[in-house]
C-alpha cells in the first residue's frame, strides 16, 4: 500500500479516500513510529519525511525556498489503519 499527503504524489487518493471515512494511519519503520510523513510506502520499502535537525526542528530547503526538506529512508515499513473509533492504549 502507498499513501501520501503529497498531491501529486499516486498514494494521494487513497490518503484523501482514507481521511474523508475518519480514517488516518500509523506508520513504522523498522519497528518504530514515524512521524512527519510525506510518503510511506510498505511494498517498495520506503517513508518519504520531513527532515530535522539535532534538536529535532524541521529544515528549510535550501533549492525549493519556504519548503521543508525531505528525505527517503529505507527499510521495513508497516502501515496500519486507524479509524476514528479505534483508542490508542
Amino acid at each position: 500500500m502507498r499513501i501520501s499527503t503529497d498531491e501529486r504524489d499516486s498514494g494521494y487518493r487513497l490518503y484523501a479516500e482514507a481521511q474523508a471515512a475518519c480514517i488516518s494511519f500509523i506508520v513504522t519503520l523498522d519497528g518504530v513510529r514515524e512521524d512527519l510523513i510525506v510518503t510511506a510506502d510498505d511494498v517498495a520499502g520506503e517513508i518519504v519525511r520531513h527532515a530535522t535537525d539535532a534538536r529535532g526542528n524541521l529544515c528549510l530547503d535550501p533549492v525549493r525556498a519556504g519548503q521543508f526538506l525531505r528525505e527517503t529512508i529505507r527499510g521495513r515499513v508497516r502501515i496500519i489503519r486507524k479509524h476514528k473509533h479505534w483508542q490508542q492504549g
